[in-house]
C-alpha cells in the first residue's frame, strides 16, 4: 500500500517494561486515532519484560495488519535506550513519545499535532500530562489532586497547564522532527530517569522552542499506593541528581529542598540519641511542616470541591521524602557510575 505523501510520517515511540495491564489499551487508543494508519508506525521497545507485555504486542500486531507495529527488544531495559532504539529504527518525519500506561484523551490528538506543526512550522511539540484517566481509585484521585499543589510539583513545569502556545520544551516536549536528533543527539542512556528532562534541556540550549496545547493531552495513571508512589519519586529524585550533575547551571532551590529536609530530619534523629534538645527541635520542625501540609490539603479540597482527607498532606510528604532520598542517592552514586564508565573506556 502506498502511503499518502501529503502528510508527514509519524513514528510512535513506545518504550515499555512489564506493562501487560495497560499496553493493550494504549495500542488500541493509538489504533483508533483519526490520523491515517498508512502514515503511522508504532515501535514498541520492550525492556525484557517478565510478564505478558511482548505477547500482547505481538498479538495486537497480528490482529491489526493495517497499522505497522514493530516489537524491538531493549536489552538495556532503560527507557532512554528504548527511545533511542525507536529513533534509530523508525522512518518517521516526526517521532512521538507515548508511554505504555496512559489514556489518550482525543482520537484527533495526532491529527491536531500534525496540523499545528505544519501551521507554525514547529519542530518540537509538547502536551499536558495530567493524572486524571478514567476509572481510578480514591487513592489515585488524591495523588492526582496533591500533585497539582505547588508543594508537590515543579513550578517550572507545564504538564498540568492548559496553556496553548510557545514555551520551553523542558517539561512538555514529546514530539520531535527527525532533524532535532541530528542537531542535539539522542537520549542519554546513562539516565534511568529524567532522560526526557535532560534531552529537552539540550533542545532548549539549541534555541529550539516548543509548541504545547491542551488538544494534545495524554492522561497518566497515578501510582496506587504509598510504596509505589515513593519508589516513583525516588526515581525522579535520582534522575534529577543525575541531571544536575551533568548540567549544574540548572540547579534550582526547589530541586535540593527535599534532600535538605531529609538530611535535617535524619541528622536531628541521630543527634537526639546524644542530645535530647535535638528531638525538641525536630518536633518543632515537624509540627510546622505538617501544619503547612494540612493547610495546603484544606486549600486543595476547597478549590477542587472535595472533602478534606489526611491522605492529601500524607501524599505530599511522601513526594518530598521520595524526592529527597532519590536525590541524595543520586548525588552519591552518579559520580561513581561516571567514574566507572570512564575507567572502562
Amino acid at each position: 500500500m502506498n502511503r499518502r505523501v501529503d502528510l508527514p510520517m509519524i513514528t510512535i515511540m513506545l518504550p515499555v517494561r512489564n506493562e501487560e495491564r495497560f499496553i493493550g489499551q494504549t495500542l488500541n487508543q493509538i489504533y483508533e486515532q483519526s490520523y491515517p494508519h498508512d502514515c503511522m508506525e508504532v515501535i514498541v521497545t520492550d525492556g525484557l519484560s517478565t510478564d505478558a507485555t511482548a505477547n500482547i504486542v505481538r498479538s495486537f500486531a497480528t490482529e491489526h495488519p493495517d497499522l505497522a507495529v514493530r516489537l524491538i527488544p531493549n536489552p538495556k531495559r532503560r527507557s532512554s535506550a528504548g527511545r533511542n532504539l525507536a529513533v534509530q529504527n523508525g522512518c518517521g518525519d516526526y517521532f512521538l513519545l507515548i508511554d505504555g500506561h496512559v489514556h489518550i484523551t482525543s482520537r484527533n490528538m495526532i491529527h491536531d499535532m500534525v496540523q499545528l506543526a505544519r501551521k507554525h512550522d514547529v519542530r518540537v511539540l509538547g502536551r499536558p500530562q495530567p493524572l486524571s484517566p478514567p476509572d481510578i481509585s480514591f487513592f489515585q484521585r488524591m495523588v492526582a489532586l496533591a500533585r497539582h499543589s505547588p508543594l508537590a510539583h515543579s513550578q517550572e513545569s507545564f504538564i498540568y497547564s492548559d496553556y496553548e502556545g510557545w514555551t520551553s520544551p523542558i517539561s512538555v516536549g514529546v514530539m520531535y522532527h527527525r532533524d532535532v536528533f541530528e542537531e542535539v543527539g539522542f537520549f542519554d542512556e546513562a539516565f534511568d530517569a529524567a532522560e526526557d528532562l535532560e534531552f529537552n534541556y539540550r533542545i532548549e540550549r539549541q534555541g529550539i522552542k516548543c509548541f504545547t496545547s491542551p488538544r494534545f493531552t495524554v492522561n497518566y495513571y497515578p501510582r496506587d499506593s504509598f510504596g509505589s508512589l515513593c519508589r516513583q519519586m525516588r526515581r525522579y529524585g535520582y534522575g534529577r541528581a543525575a541531571f544536575i550533575f551533568k548540567h549544574p547551571e540548572r540547579m534550582r532551590l526547589e530541586t535540593i529542598v527535599p534532600a535538605g529536609f531529609v538530611v535535617v530530619i535524619v541528622s536531628l534523629l541521630v543527634l537526639g540519641a546524644f542530645w535530647q534538645q535535638a528531638l525538641v527541635v525536630l518536633g518543632a520542625i515537624l509540627a510546622v511542616y505538617f501544619s503547612i501540609l494540612i493547610g495546603e490539603g484544606f486549600r486543595l479540597s476547597r478549590r477542587h470541591g472535595v472533602e478534606f482527607t489526611v491522605l492529601l498532606p500524607a501524599i505530599i510528604a511522601c513526594v518530598h521524602i521520595g524526592l529527597g532520598l532519590g536525590f541524595l542517592s543520586g548525588t552519591v552514586r552518579w559520580p561513581v557510575r561516571l567514574a566507572e564508565k570512564y575507567i572502562r573506556t
